[in-house]
């Protein structure tokens, strides 16, 4: 079961009815922003280009896959969740003056959970896509590629991509890392050789275990979870010098919701200028991932 939690770093114990992840009460009519409560906190001057539906409830609703380190993972005591996202996205919700509440989910059901409006934004290391901005806006944050991890001495002789033909590959499902694998298989069909079986599961923990075990030959993913990945242990290692399809990764939000994208873009932009991004991107050692600015890409 997916669960959401009001904290943004302990996991709440909460019962909740089946298929229901959460509900967050938006106040009726009658019912005063946020900045207007009896306490008389006063909001940063961010706060007022949120949607008013957020102002009301205080809360935005953050979706993400928390097994993916080190972009978000849960902690070794098994309730605290963290990560560069993790930090992100209670950046941001500090300079928009509002609580973050965050969802653990499978990443293939966050655009799903946006479009039905059970989040407000997803910080999950989502890279920007054409087919992903058909369903949701990006603001884009982050940069990298996609990284093989072998078994430890690479026991396949793997050296690029095209090494793969006739090989298992894993993948998770819903990832840029996908088309990657299936384009690579392509490429082998057409020059004659056995395409690539390439397995889809929903964490890299589980594609993790296939690769532990022999049953597959690469574990296709972002490079600096794969670099972080390697490092946690004596099990794998990543093939040097290969990374594949650089791209920006991006927060989602609903398509269309252009009040709340640049509100998160303007919010992102200060976190740049007064230099708690680069400390964020440091204090998980993948400075790497920076970008100079933060924008917001959507389809036309």
């Amino acid at each position: 079961m997916r669960l959401s939690f009001r904290s943004s770093r302990q996991l709440a114990t909460l019962a909740l009815v089946p298929t229901v992840l959460f509900a967050v009460s938006c106040g009726g009519s009658d019912t005063p922003p946020a900045d207007q409560s009896s306490a008389g906190e006063e909001k940063p001057a961010l706060f007022a280009q949120l949607p008013e539906e957020i102002q009301r409830s205080g809360v935005l609703r953050n979706g993400a896959d928390f097994t993916y380190p080190p972009l978000e993972f849960t902690a070794s005591d098994g309730t605290t969740f963290t990560g560069v996202d993790l930090d992100l996205a209670e950046a941001v919700s500090k300079k928009l003056g509002v609580e973050l509440e965050n969802t653990n989910a499978a990443f293939g059901t966050l655009i799903p959970q946006l479009q039905s409006r059970r989040l407000d934004v997803v910080f999950s290391f989502a890279t920007v896509t054409e087919e992903r901005m058909e369903a949701v806006d990006f603001i884009e944050y982050s940069q990298s590629g996609t990284a093989m991890m072998v078994r430890k001495g690479n026991p396949d002789g793997i050296k690029t991509i095209d090494d793969l033909c006739g090989k298992g590959v894993g993948v998770q499902s819903g990832a840029v890392q996908v088309p990657i694998a299936e384009e690579a298989s392509t490429r082998c069909v057409a020059a004659g050789k056995p395409p690539i079986e390439i397995t889809q599961l929903g964490k890299d923990s589980e594609v993790q275990m296939l690769l532990r075990s022999g049953r597959i030959a690469v574990d296709l993913l972002d490079s600096p979870v794969a670099v972080y990945s390697a490092a946690q242990g004596d099990e794998f290692e990543v093939i040097p010098g290969e990374r594949y399809s650089v791209r920006p990764h991006g927060v989602m939000v609903l398509k269309g919701n252009t009040q709340l994208a640049e509100a998160i873009r303007a919010a992102l932009q200060e976190l740049m200028d007064d230099g708690t991004y680069a400390e964020i991107l440091d204090k998980y050692d993948v400075p790497d991932l920076a970008v100079p600015e933060a924008t917001i890409s959507a389809a036309g």
